[in-house]
């Protein structure tokens, strides 16, 4: 038995405008978070596992929703795991990274969201009401990212129910992340592992460092376009970096660019 560190990584292309001329959406820096997470792997005998096709149609299933078909995935390759990281592509984890794989207790491991508790508050409210007919189906404080869950055996059970859930509310689903724009399965998947009294094993906050520039861990001033270099600050803080929100800004310092500078220097 081995644990598994999946990635979904969907390459795909957005038509630009009238010409209809194709632009890549995957240069993003995510080839430098999927490489850290290969060496960090190697380095601690566990294995990578890429998720680069649909398993069903977009029009079918939103491709978010669709990474919680991990477990399903690997049974169907017929390969064997104990546990299973799912992690998003757009992260970086530090060369020294502990073994987070034994501190879970075998149980749905995951970070708290500590970046915009507006959002959080919104998010919960509005799918709690749309979908459970209640005011919240949780606090903030028990609210996981999505974007870094570790998994076993014992939750297949719980994403066949998420995955029944979705199909029977498809189009409510599709027609609400249209409307309330707090992300396409972050606050349902929080609010059915509520639902369904799922153990809930929260890691020290360090093992997943989010919202890095509403921290000032990389520091961006929006009126003046200008940014102070912190790197130091947040290799300090963490061991598992997230690379979502960062602002766009006339000085090219976007998603990639950040990725790519905090890769070669961690791994140089």
């Amino acid at each position: 038995m081995k644990n598994i560190v999946f990635i979904p990584y969907i390459k795909r292309t957005t038509k630009l405008g009238d010409s209809g001329v194709a632009k890549p959406r995957w240069d993003t820096g995510y080839d430098y978070g999927i490489d850290s997470w290969k060496k960090w792997c190697k380095k601690n005998n566990h294995e990578l596992i890429i998720m680069d096709e649909l398993m069903v149609p977009e029009n079918e299933m939103l491709i978010t929703w669709q990474r919680w078909n991990a477990l399903e995935i690997l049974d169907h390759s017929d390969i064997k795991y104990d546990q299973v990281l799912i992690v998003d592509a757009d992260s970086i984890v530090h060369p020294d990274c502990p073994d987070f794989f034994k501190l879970t207790n075998n149980q749905f491991t995951s970070q708290l969201t500590d970046g915009c508790y507006e959002w959080v508050n919104r998010a919960i409210k509005e799918y709690s009401k749309a979908f459970f007919n209640k005011k919240y189906c949780l606090k903030p404080y028990e609210f996981f990212q999505t974007g870094f869950v570790i998994v076993n055996k014992k939750h297949k059970e719980f994403f066949k129910n998420v995955f029944d859930f979705y199909n029977n509310n498809k189009e409510n689903i599709i027609r609400s992340y249209d409307i309330i724009r707090t992300g396409s399965d972050i606050a349902l998947l929080n609010c059915l592992r509520k639902e369904f009294n799922v153990e809930l094993n929260i890691l020290p906050r360090e093992f997943s460092i989010m919202d890095v520039t509403r921290k000032n861990l990389l520091y961006y001033e929006p009126r003046q376009q200008w940014w102070e270099d912190t790197l130091e600050n947040l290799l300090n803080s963490g061991w598992i970096y997230q690379f979502t929100s960062i602002p766009q800004n006339s000085m090219g310092r976007d998603r990639k660019y950040w990725m790519e500078r905090i890769y070669k220097e961690l791994y140089k």
